[in-house]
Formats: structure tokens, sequence, C-alpha cells
């Protein structure tokens, strides 16, 4: 995987298209949804990339986005640079997946305390 990504932050406009399509539609591009700075990133696919090659698919990139989101009545920024695996953002995947765990702790918590109410009844 190559270490360079490429993150996008979209601002929305309530005469525009719905964040929802927004979504839809960036996924199905390849960019994911993330927490942080920015709301999606793009990893790119090639692992030696050279100044030529980023700079080629950076513009590729920003084509593409102005394609994609032509009439939406959106603004969005890019922001391609070398990056780690510690970076800072949190794909929302690992969220959804921690909100689920933190749901049923407290599920789980409700029912012991209705448990423990009706055992003093």
């Amino acid at each position: 995987m190559s270490p360079y990504v490429t993150r996008v932050q979209i601002w929305f406009n309530s005469e525009g298209t719905t964040p929802s399509k927004i979504i839809q539609k960036l996924t199905a591009m390849g960019f994911t949804p993330v927490r942080g700075a920015y709301d999606f990133i793009y990893r790119h696919k090639a692992e030696d990339m050279n100044s030529a090659d980023l700079s080629t698919a950076i513009l590729d990139i920003s084509d593409a986005l102005h394609s994609a989101l032509a009439g939406f009545k959106v603004l969005f920024t890019l922001d391609t640079h070398y990056t780690e695996d510690s970076d800072d953002y949190v794909p929302l995947e690992l969220l959804d997946a921690e909100l689920e765990a933190t749901r049923r702790e407290l599920l789980e918590a409700e029912s012991e305390a209705a448990g423990h109410l009706g055992e003093q009844a």
C-alpha cells in the first residue's frame, strides 16, 4: 500500500445535495469516511510513487471529485501527503464498532440494574 494519502474535507450547503448522497458518491469512488480534521481519505495504491506519479494521481483525484460533485453545491478541499499508519484520523468502521460495544455494555448494565430493583421489591 502506498504511503500517500489524499484527505478530503467537504463543506455542505443546505441548498445542495444531502450529506448521505455525497457519502455514497465518495465511498463508491474508493474514499473512506473518517473522523478527524478531514471527512474522507483516499489511500493511493501504487507503492512506488515518484513526484510525477503523485502529481498525476492528485490531478486525477481532483478532476474526478470535481466531476462527481458537480451540481451538488458543496465545496471541497484536498490535502495529499506522506503518512504513517498512526495518523490523525479514525476510520468510521472502527468508531461504529466501539459504539456498538458501548451500547451492549449499557444495555447489560441497565438489565442488571433492573434485576436488582426487581429483587428489592
